[in-house]
C-alpha cells in the first residue's frame, strides 16, 4: 500500500520570502490531530508486524507441507518401485515356468514320437513274424502231408512185401 503525505500538515504560504519555497514550515496542525495520526501510524505498524508474523507463519506452514508432501511422494515412489520390481520378478518367474512347461511338452512329444516309432517297428516285426510263422505252418503241414503220404505208401509197400513173402 503506497503511503502519501498529507499536504495540509506541511503547508506554507505561497509567495512569502521568495526563497524558492525552502523556508522552514510552521506546523499549523493541532496536537490532537497529531496524536490521532500517531495512533493511526502505530496501528498500521502493529498491523504490518502482525501481517509479517502471519506471512512468516504461512511460510513455515508451507515449508512443512512441502516437506510432508515430498516425504509422501518419496514413500509412494518407493512403493511403486517395489511394486514394479515385484512385477518384473513375477513376470520373469512366469516366463521361466512357461519355458519349463514348453520344454517338458517338447520332451514329451519327442518321447511319444520315439515310443510311437518303436510300437510301429514292433508291429512290423510282429507282422513279419506272423507271416513267417504262417509260411512255416504251411511248410510243416505240407511236410506232414508228405510224411503221411510216405507212411501210407510205406505201409502199402510193407503190405505188399508181406504178401509177396507169403507167396
Amino acid at each position: 500500500m503506497a503511503r502519501e503525505l498529507n499536504r495540509e500538515l506541511f503547508s506554507r504560504p505561497l509567495g512569502s520570502d521568495g526563497d524558492s519555497g525552502l523556508a522552514p514550515v510552521q506546523p499549523q496542525v493541532k496536537a490532537e490531530e497529531l496524536r490521532v495520526l500517531h495512533l493511526h501510524m502505530e496501528t498500521m505498524s502493529r498491523r504490518m508486524k502482525e501481517f509479517e508474523s502471519r506471512v512468516e507463519t504461512m511460510h513455515t506452514k508451507v515449508d512443512e507441507v512441502v516437506a510432508q508432501n515430498r516425504q509422501r511422494f518419496e514413500r509412494v515412489q518407493g512403493h511403486f518401485q517395489r511394486q514394479n520390481e515385484m512385477l518384473q520378478m513375477s513376470n520373469s518367474e512366469m516366463h521361466n515356468k512357461i519355458a519349463q512347461v514348453v520344454s517338458r511338452m517338447n520332451e514329451r512329444k519327442v518321447s511319444e514320437n520315439l515310443i510311437k516309432e518303436m510300437v510301429d517297428r514292433h508291429g512290423a516285426v510282429v507282422q513279419a513274424f506272423e507271416v513267417r510263422l504262417s509260411q512255416l505252418q504251411k511248410v510243416m503241414s505240407e511236410q506232414e502231408m508228405q510224411l503221411m503220404h510216405a507212411r501210407s505208401e510205406l505201409k502199402q509197400a510193407l503190405h505188399e512185401l508181406s504178401r509177396l513173402k507169403k507167396l
